[in-house]
């Protein structure tokens, strides 16, 4: 985990405490995000930058069904957000929003790629 952070953020972590009071944070903003994105339908691998090279890859060889249920998605959000509405709980209950159908792609493929520059 600490790897993954900036320098001072691994000098903080190593503070007593330190680690649980990011962690709450870190549920805390889950939960956050979590609503936001129940109120529009949306996963959270919907709001990947599709301009992106590799994720732009991983869309276009995702199946057709897949691929179709995301611009659905983002055609539902986008009309409800311009409607100033939300979703109707008993929809938005049902949305799996931290189900990585891009991400876990994206890493396989940044594996691949790393698997072919050290041949």
């Amino acid at each position: 985990m600490a790897q993954q952070l900036g320098p001072v953020a691994s000098v903080l972590l190593k503070l007593p405490g330190m680690t649980a009071i990011a962690r709450r944070a870190a549920a805390s903003y889950q939960n956050a995000v979590g609503a936001e994105l129940r109120k529009y339908g949306l996963r959270y691998d919907d709001l990947l930058n599709e301009y992106d090279p590799e994720v732009r890859k991983v869309i276009e060889t995702m199946p057709p069904e897949e691929a179709e249920l995301r611009a659905k998605r983002l055609t539902r959000a986008i009309d409800v957000d311009l409607k100033k509405t939300q979703l109707p709980d008993h929809i938005a209950a049902k949305q799996d929003i931290w189900n990585p159908y891009i991400s876990s792609r994206l890493g396989a493929l940044k594996q691949a790629q790393i698997e072919r520059q050290s041949e």
